[in-house]
């Protein structure tokens, strides 16, 4: 095992059909006449001719068969890649969730373990999986993802190489029956695959690279920060609402701009509180899992407290945390006197100096049709 990490390089798309597993085959071509080891230890061609083809003379890697409800799937043999140890691994679909049964849960697991072991890998993805943007990307598409990865990774990534075509080229390539069957490409033109869907997904994919050359500039360019200036702080308060995961969301992208932390406080109004039914406990301790689950992806502290007046719990927090922009939903359904005078709201304005309070829209969003663009 060689004990130097490998590098990741992801190809990034603003939809499916842009050319990113193409463009990485293509690539991984001219590295293998140069004598370079690159071998493929998955590729998803979903049936295109071009992309199939494209795979040339490159040594493949078998597949791990994984057997599930009667049904025989596969999944990169991660183990089989280790042990073959080529210079450059191509796996296709990051955000890509394994079938139950294999060795990771995500697909991006699966490339964490062999990136450990010194290999190099080239993976494909598209910015709608993106984690922190999975909430803007149904309000801009109509379309919820399921299928989502950290920001953590695409921030950690050695190379991001933007695959970009304009709105008009990739619906031409739909249209001509280039990326999905022809019985698909309608329902696909009605839907995700609209003008105005692929100019916005094409506008994040742009944004967020230079967000991330951005980034690395100011990084390498920046002095160490002398270590009495005091680094900004996010807290994100939330409660048993449903929508709480789009305020953490919001939290995430207002740290991206700050170079902040995250801190999610989450408020329990336990003693005092008790839920009607065996049910709603359910549900709200579901929603609390979801809420750490998505904390943890995003890399934020996660912070769960018992306490009857939530406000004196947050100024605890704001003032151990030494915390710099507090983040809140706004009261569901009231009018405006009811928004002026909601009392946790104007306690949290009133009794903290120097931190800045945001009020986001928290309104209850229909209920979208899950699926894979």
């Amino acid at each position: 095992m060689n004990g130097d990490r490998g590098n990741l390089t992801i190809f990034l798309g603003s939809a499916a059909g842009v050319g990113k597993t193409y463009t990485m085959l293509s690539e991984a071509n001219s590295m293998l006449k140069q004598g370079v080891d690159v071998r493929v230890g998955f590729i998803e061609t979903h049936g295109r001719e071009d992309t199939a083809r494209m795979i040339g003379e490159l040594p493949l890697i078998p597949r791990r068969k994984v057997e599930y409800r009667g049904a025989t799937f596969e999944e990169p043999d991660v183990d089989a890649i280790i042990e073959a140890h080529p210079e450059i691994v191509l796996i296709d679909e990051l955000a890509h969730t394994d079938v139950p049964g294999s060795k990771h849960r995500k697909r991006y697991d699966d490339i964490e373990e062999v990136l450990q072991h010194g290999i190099d890998v080239w993976s494909t993805v598209n910015i709608q999986h993106l984690e922190s943007l999975n909430i803007l990307v149904y309000e801009l598409t109509g379309v919820k993802v399921r299928e989502t990865f950290p920001d953590r990774i695409l921030e950690e990534a050695d190379e991001i190489r933007l695959i970009d075509i304009s709105p008009e080229a990739l619906l031409e390539r739909l249209r001509a029956g280039k990326i999905y069957p022809p019985g698909k490409v309608e329902r696909s033109l009605e839907n995700f695959f609209r003008k105005s869907n692929l100019a916005a997904l094409r506008e994040l994919a742009l944004r967020e690279v230079a967000d991330e050359v951005v980034d690395t500039i100011q990084a390498e360019a920046a002095e160490p920060a002398p270590s009495s200036v005091a680094r900004e702080k996010v807290l994100v308060c939330i409660g048993p609402e449903t929508n709480a995961q789009r305020l953490v969301r919001s939290g995430w992208r207002m740290t991206k701009r700050l170079n902040a932390e995250l801190i999610v406080v989450h408020i329990k109004r336990e003693p005092g509180w008790v839920s009607r039914t065996r049910g709603e406990a359910a549900a709200v301790e579901e929603r609390s899992k979801a809420l750490r689950d998505l904390s943890l992806v995003l890399r934020a502290e996660y912070i769960e407290v018992l306490a009857e007046n939530a406000v004196s719990a947050i100024l605890d927090i704001v003032k151990e945390q030494r915390i710099t922009h507090i983040i809140m939903g706004r009261p569901r359904g009231g009018r405006l006197k009811r928004y002026v005078r909601d009392p946790l709201l104007l306690q949290l304005v009133t009794r903290t100096r120097d931190v800045n309070v945001h009020v986001m829209s928290e309104e209850e969003a229909p209920v979208p049709v899950e699926g894979r663009p």
